[in-house]
C-alpha cells in the first residue's frame, strides 16, 4: 500500500471509493473485483462505473503477494477493507 501511495496520491481514496462500490450493492463481497464471464457484464466493466473506479491493479498486486505467502487464506473482501483502511491512513501521514 506504502507504495501503491506513494506512486499514486490518489490510490487512497481510489480504493476507498473502490471498497464503497463494493459494500454499497449487496453488501462488502468484493464483487466489485470479478471479471466478466461470457456476455454477463460485473460491476467492474459496467458502463456506470467507466473511468469512475481504480485500484484494481493494486488490489491485484496484494492479492498476489498474499496468496504466495499464505494461498487461500485471506478473502478478497478482507484484502479490499484493509486496503482501503491502509490507503486512507497513509493518505492522512
Amino acid at each position: 500500500m506504502t507504495a501503491a501511495v506513494l506512486a499514486e496520491g490518489r490510490m487512497g481514496a481510489s480504493l476507498l471509493r473502490l471498497f464503497f462500490h463494493d459494500c454499497f450493492v449487496q453488501g462488502c463481497d468484493a464483487s466489485i473485483l470479478l471479471d466478466d464471464v461470457g456476455t454477463f457484464v460485473r460491476e467492474k466493466t459496467a458502463l456506470e462505473n467507466a473511468d469512475s473506479i481504480r485500484g484494481y491493479e493494486v488490489m491485484d498486486d496484494i492479492k498476489l503477494a498474499l496468496e504466495t505467502v499464505c494461498p487461500g487464506v485471506v478473502s478478497c473482501a478482507d484484502i479490499l477493507a484493509l486496503a482501503a483502511h491502509d490507503g486512507v491512513n497513509l493518505v492522512q501521514q
